[in-house]
């Protein structure tokens, strides 16, 4: 009988006294990786209203919204994949890329920014 196929179940022992891998998210949560494109976030001040980040949306996730008297992106972050065009092609710099990783909510509407909830850091 060969030797290693007698000794493989020993293998297995050396993993049964690690740590487990496994996570209790939310409480416990792995970092972002560096330069991680999370959701955008929007300064409604220096936004001007141009439209030229929903005209680059290569995924149509971006629509113009009228907001205090000014037309502001309204981000679908279901259609959105995080390029990052929108904030790189912003001329005045009012959106911006943040490592913000946990977007989760029950129903459809949660993925729905508005002006307003785009401008809040959660």
């Amino acid at each position: 009988m060969d030797l290693k196929k007698l000794l493989q179940p020993f293998k297995l022992e050396k993993n049964l006294y690690k740590k487990p891998m496994t996570l209790v998210f939310p409480k416990e949560a792995l970092p972002p990786v560096e330069n991680y494109r999370g959701r955008q976030l929007l300064n409604i001040e220096t936004c001007v209203g141009c439209g030229m980040c929903s005209r680059v949306c290569p995924n149509d996730a971006i629509v113009m919204v009228e907001f205090n008297d000014k037309k502001c992106p309204q981000i679908h972050l279901g259609k959105c994949c995080f390029c990052g065009l929108c904030a790189e092609n912003c001329p005045t710099g009012a959106l911006e890329m943040t490592s913000e990783i946990f977007i989760a909510g029950y129903d459809r509407s949660f993925a729905l920014y508005d002006p307003e909830k785009l401008s809040k850091s959660e």
